[in-house]
């Protein structure tokens, strides 16, 4: 089976230092502390003389910060400031903020907003929660994982049978962790049994130590188009936490979706990539 970079057909023009650009800045995503230059080259499988001079430019530009001479680089404030533009021209980012700021803080854990955009559900907004320890690193810019992942199973999960089915042929059934389902029929069952409860749960199948739950969010014509999820650390994570966030998760999400419906909010990027 094929992941979703495999399904895709790269470009007619395939240049080799924009990949290299792209590599070095998704290694530094998912390293907030920051990655030295062998790290990154280890990571990257490139030469250090080549990802230096990559760094070097990036860091001129602002897009890479080198805080210390010799030391880890991690991404620059330019890198906010882009996500920021293309996170405030998504119109469901600023309907859905109020009601992550609301779980928020009535959980004190972290909150994520994704949607289903560019033909893949993809983590767009996240809404920190006050307590530090044991916090879960933030997920944006993710695309949402359809057999492991809360609001990928959502999505999965509200898709017509046959479709589901399609879905089910052509992603790639990765062990992410031991927890991870990768037999088909498991990965149906737990698909069928979300579209049942309404809720979806990820316990520890993406992330050992972490459970999340999603809820998922309709536009007016009732179509799936978003879904929020709360992460929680499963020292944290006990039946009366499960009860009570999945009640609460679900009451805002339905609010959310009475406000898209009374805004006549139309998602108009509702299909997953894999079935095209």
């Amino acid at each position: 089976m094929r992941s979703v970079k495999q399904a895709q057909q790269r470009p007619v023009y395939d240049i080799e230092l924009v990949d290299k650009v792209v590599q070095v800045l998704e290694a530094l995503r998912d390293a907030p502390e920051g990655v030295t230059l062998q790290a990154m080259a280890t990571r990257t499988g490139y030469v250090k003389s080549s990802i230096h001079r990559i760094l070097a430019n990036l860091k001129w530009h602002g897009y890479v910060e080198q805080p210390v001479a010799g030391g880890p680089y991690r991404l620059g404030i330019k890198c906010l400031l882009l996500v920021r533009a293309w996170q405030d021209g998504i119109e469901l980012v600023r309907y859905a903020r109020p009601f992550l700021r609301e779980i928020v803080d009535t959980f004190d854990e972290n909150a994520y907003l994704s949607v289903l955009r560019g033909g893949r559900g993809v983590f767009v907004e996240m809404c920190g929660a006050r307590r530090r320890e044991l916090r879960l690193v933030r997920p944006l810019g993710r695309d949402a994982t359809y057999h492991a992942g809360a609001a990928g199973k959502l999505y999965a999960a509200h898709l017509p049978p046959a479709l589901r089915a399609t879905l089910l042929g052509r992603i790639e059934l990765k062990a992410q962790t031991p927890r991870t389902r990768t037999r088909p029929a498991e990965v149906e069952a737990e698909w069928n049994a979300v579209a049942r409860r309404g809720i979806a749960i990820n316990d520890e199948e993406t992330i050992i130590g972490a459970v999340f739950l999603a809820a998922p969010i309709f536009d007016a014509e009732r179509a799936i188009c978003a879904a929020i999820t709360v992460g929680v650390p499963k020292a944290r994570y006990t039946a009366g936490v499960r009860r009570s966030l999945a009640t609460r998760l679900k009451e805002v999400c339905g609010r959310l979706s009475d406000t898209l419906a009374e805004a006549a909010y139309v998602h108009q990027d509702r299909q997953l990539r894999e079935l095209g």
